[in-house]
């Protein structure tokens, strides 16, 4: 425990969704132009979990709190089921490397909540540190900015069917709770038939109108809304129905929807980010390797969640396991954001979303 740094603040945990991420970041921090991406393939996953960079972010007032970036070390291409138990591994070492630091609490990003959401609570706390999978704010932003969206290109959420493509996941059942009672029908998609059918029967019993299948294309002609958080059940072939006025939330990670699948769709914007008002720094000038969005200062909301509880000073796994989600959870840890400049992230692809532009299309 030698290693303690009081004033670090908090950490991310986090993994890499491409080869050429990887690559950049490697021969920035090596200086070293003459390693092939065949060599980088072969050592990337012997490597073991370790700080990167540090990260500065402000708040309100101006002033910086402190936190580290922790690379678990995944390869891009084996974010797969059939590598969970070892990807599983190298995030628990990746924790364990945030408490020898004594770091107070830690976001995990991305692939690396699946320890959380598989282990429940009793993963949240090694010592004194304690891990939020980040959903809950995540899922706050997706809301508050489908809302946006709906408001931007008038479409009235109360008419609205919205589809959400991985409705049973943390963050999709957290979404549907949220909006059950503020849309015209619910149309849910996943993977199994036995988790959908036990949402449709909560929902159902409640009276919210709903419609399930583990077949997207038999959806998505339907929707005027779309929320993805499982863009990995997303094929092709399965969104050509979409309507030309539908709103869509690429709200999963990676955000590969208008890159694979929708170049020319006019209503797309990645969700569940956030913006700190007063910006944040990576050390050693890395943003330029690391920092990929065409607006300054905006992150994942699950990379954020921590930040937050830094800034409220609380100590605390906020969100864990599957399921767990409320909406008063959501707007208790939107409201913590916005007391310190972190808000919902304006609407945003590739390129930023030209509002006035947008709301002629």
């Amino acid at each position: 425990m030698g290693n303690k740094s009081s004033c670090i603040k908090f950490a991310i945990v986090g993994h890499q969704d491409s080869w050429n991420n990887v690559m950049q970041f490697i021969k920035t921090m090596r200086h070293a132009d003459d390693l092939s991406l065949d060599k980088v393939q072969q050592i990337f996953t012997y490597i073991p979990p370790r700080k990167l960079f540090d990260i500065e972010v402000y708040n309100k007032d101006l002033s910086a709190i402190s936190g580290i970036y922790i690379e678990t070390f995944i390869p891009p291409d084996e974010l797969d089921l059939k590598y969970l138990r070892k990807n599983i591994h190298k995030v628990e070492k990746a924790c364990e490397v945030c408490a020898s630091l004594d770091i107070p609490v830690v976001s995990l990003g991305g692939f690396s909540s699946i320890v959380l959401e598989t282990g429940g609570q009793l993963l949240s706390k090694i010592s004194n540190t304690y891990f939020t999978t980040g959903n809950t704010l995540t899922a706050a932003f997706i809301t508050k900015a489908i809302e946006r969206a709906c408001a931007l290109w008038h479409q009235p959420l109360s008419k609205s069917r919205l589809l959400i493509i991985g409705s049973t996941g943390d963050i999709g059942s957290a979404c549907a709770a949220y909006f059950e009672d503020k849309v015209q029908e619910l149309l849910l998609c996943a993977r199994q038939t036995g988790p959908l059918q036990k949402q449709s029967q909560h929902l159902t019993a409640k009276g919210i109108s709903n419609t399930t299948s583990t077949s997207l294309k038999e959806l998505v002609n339907k929707a005027d809304i779309i929320i993805s958080v499982a863009s990995s059940i997303v094929e092709k072939e399965n969104l050509k129905g979409i309507n030309a006025h539908t709103i869509i939330c690429d709200a999963g990670y990676p955000k590969n929807l208008q890159d694979t699948f929708l170049n020319n769709h006019k209503r797309i914007f990645y969700g569940g980010m956030g913006i700190v008002t007063n910006g944040f720094e990576f050390s050693n000038n890395l943003e330029q390797v690391f920092y990929k969005f065409p607006l300054r200062n905006v992150a994942h909301g699950c990379l954020l969640e921590s930040v937050v509880l830094a800034l409220e000073n609380r100590e605390c796994s906020f969100s864990y396991g599957k399921g767990n989600i409320t909406v008063e959870a959501m707007n208790d840890i939107l409201a913590m954001a916005y007391r310190h400049g972190i808000q919902t992230a304006p609407l945003f692809n590739k390129a930023m979303i030209d509002e006035n532009a947008a709301e002629k299309i």
